[in-house]
C-alpha cells in the first residue's frame, strides 16, 4: 500500500503482495541520475522518473504513459532478449532499467518509427526480426529486468525467443514525413556548405526556403536553429561522415539525420494532439544528448507555459543574443503564419515534386567539395 499526503488529501493505493517495490525504488534512482527520457508534460513535483507520481497518475487521475524509444533504445532492449552480455555497453544496462520501470509501473513502449528506420536502411526482413526480439524483451520477467538493470546478472537469467506473431507490414516504404525531413537535411548541409555565409544567415535562409519553396517544419527549424550556431552547440554527430571523400556515405549521414526529426517530428506531434487535457503523456528516451536537449526545446516553447523570452534565452547558450533574437523572430512568424485559420496548405506543383528535391539535394551533397565549410 502506498500513501500520499498533501493538503490533507489521503490516498491509498493497493498493490499486489508480490510486487517488486524496493528494486523499483533502486531503479527509479539509476534513471534520475542517467535522465535520458524528456516528458511531453509538466512532471510531477516529486521528480520525472519517481515512482509516487506514476502511481499518482496512473491509478487515480487514469492517466496513461507511453515512451517513444529512438533506434538505439529499441535495438538495446531488442538485444536483451537475445541474451547480449553487458560488459562496457552500460547503455544496455539503461535500456533494461527502462523496460523494467515500464513494466512495474504499466507504462507502454512504442517503438514504431524506430522500425521504420531500420527497414529502411537494412530491410523488411531485418526489422520483422527485430521486432520479434523487441516483443520478447517487452514480455519479459519484471524481475530479471531489475536484476540486469541493478548488475546482480550481466544477461538477462531467463531464456526468452522471438515473438512469432508480429506482423510484417512493409515498413521499408519511406513515409512521408521522413521525405520532408530528408530535403530540409539535404538543404542544411547544403547551406553548411556556403562558407560565405555568417551562420545566422544560414539559419534564417533556411527558414525563408521552407517559407517560399517547401514547407515549414517545427523541429527541422530548431534543430538548424541549434545546428549553424557558433558557439559550441552539440552538433558533432548530427551529420555523420558528412565531410568524408566517399559522399555517399555522407548522403548516409543526412539520411541519419532525417531519422532524428522523424522521431523528434513524431514526439512533438503526439504531444500536441494530445493537448493539456488528454489522459496520454509522452517520454522520448533517447541516449543522444543533442537530440535531447532538440526535444526539450521544442517542448518548451510549445507549450503555453514558456515566457516570451524563453527560447531566446535557450538559444542565446549558443548564440549572441541578438542573434538568437532574430532567429526566433523568424521561427515565431512562420509559425504563427502556418497556425492561422487562414492557412492552407501549400500543394506542390508536380506529383514527383518530392522526388526532384531530393534528388537535387542528394546531387548537391555529392558535388559538394569536403570539409569545404565549419
Amino acid at each position: 500500500m502506498m500513501e500520499h499526503d498533501e493538503e490533507e488529501v489521503n490516498i491509498a493505493i493497493w498493490l499486489p503482495a508480490d510486487f517488486l517495490m524496493d528494486d523499483l525504488q533502486l531503479v527509479c534512482g539509476l534513471l534520475t541520475e542517467a535522465d535520458f527520457c524528456v516528458p511531453g508534460y509538466i512532471p510531477a513535483p516529486v521528480g520525472l522518473y519517481h515512482r509516487d507520481g506514476f502511481f499518482y497518475e496512473h491509478h487515480v487521475e487514469g492517466i496513461k504513459t507511453v515512451v517513444l524509444p529512438d533506434r538505439n533504445v529499441v535495438s538495446r532492449l531488442a538485444q536483451l532478449a537475445q541474451g547480449k552480455v553487458v560488459r562496457q555497453d552500460e547503455q544496455l544496462r539503461l535500456s533494461a532499467a527502462l523496460l523494467a520501470f515500464a513494466q512495474c509501473l504499466d507504462i507502454d513502449v512504442e517503438p514504431s518509427i524506430a522500425f521504420h528506420e531500420l527497414a529502411h536502411k537494412q530491410g523488411n526482413e531485418e526489422a520483422w526480426s527485430e521486432l520479434a526480439w523487441f516483443r520478447a524483451a517487452d514480455n519479459a520477467r519484471p524481475q530479471d529486468l531489475l536484476d540486469l538493470a541493478l548488475s546482480r546478472q550481466n544477461a538477462l537469467a531467463g531464456q526468452y525467443s522471438a515473438h512469432k506473431d508480429v506482423p510484417r507490414h512493409d515498413m521499408g516504404k519511406p513515409i512521408k514525413r521522413w521525405n520532408r525531413n530528408y530535403i530540409i537535411a539535404l538543404k542544411m548541409v547544403e547551406l553548411e556548405q556556403q562558407a560565405q555565409l555568417r551562420p545566422v544567415d544560414r539559419a534564417l535562409r533556411l527558414f525563408d526556403w521552407m517559407r517560399d519553396e517547401f514547407m515549414f517544419g517545427g523541429p527541422a527549424a530548431l534543430m538548424a536553429s541549434v545546428y549553424f550556431a557558433p558557439n559550441s552547440p552539440p552538433k558533432r554527430r548530427v551529420f555523420k561522415d558528412k565531410n568524408s571523400l566517399d559522399r555517399e556515405a555522407a548522403i548516409a549521414g543526412v539520411r541519419n539525420a532525417a531519422w532524428d526529426l522523424t522521431h523528434l517530428s513524431e514526439f512533438v506531434r503526439r504531444v500536441a494532439e494530445e493537448g493539456h487535457e488528454g489522459k496520454t503523456r509522452y517520454l522520448f528516451a533517447s541516449f543522444d544528448r543533442h537530440l535531447r536537449s532538440i526535444a526539450k526545446l521544442l517542448i518548451d516553447y510549445g507549450t503555453d507555459r514558456a515566457a516570451d523570452d524563453a527560447l531566446p534565452q535557450a538559444l542565446s547558450q549558443w548564440w549572441g543574443r541578438t542573434d538568437a533574437e532574430r532567429i526566433v523572430a523568424s521561427l515565431r512568424a512562420n509559425l504563427e503564419r502556418i497556425q492561422s485559420p487562414a492557412w492552407k496548405a501549400k500543394v506542390f506543383p508536380r506529383p514527383d515534386f518530392i522526388g526532384e528535391l531530393i534528388r537535387e539535394g542528394e546531387q548537391r551533397v555529392r558535388d559538394a567539395s569536403p570539409g569545404k565549410a565549419v
